[in-house]
């Protein structure tokens, strides 16, 4: 249970704070300009928080005791 808990949690970490921050980095460096690495942070950033409904329900959890309550 706890196992589970911790590998969503590093889940979580890595898709909203090491992803974008390598992907704005590889952008910045390939680009030899700073201000797209931004952008790029930007980008995924908010792409991340418009998905994150389908996030929450990837990494909410295996619990599908709510389903086919009355079947």
């Amino acid at each position: 249970m706890a196992h589970d808990k911790l590998m969503r949690l590093l889940n979580f970490v890595w898709l909203v704070v090491v992803f974008p921050a390598a992907g704005a980095i590889l952008a910045a460096f390939l680009s030899h300009n700073p201000t797209v690495g931004i952008k790029a942070l930007l980008l995924i950033e908010f792409g991340v928080a418009i998905l994150s409904p389908l996030l929450t329900a990837i990494f909410g959890g295996g619990d599908t005791s709510h389903r086919n309550g009355g079947k």
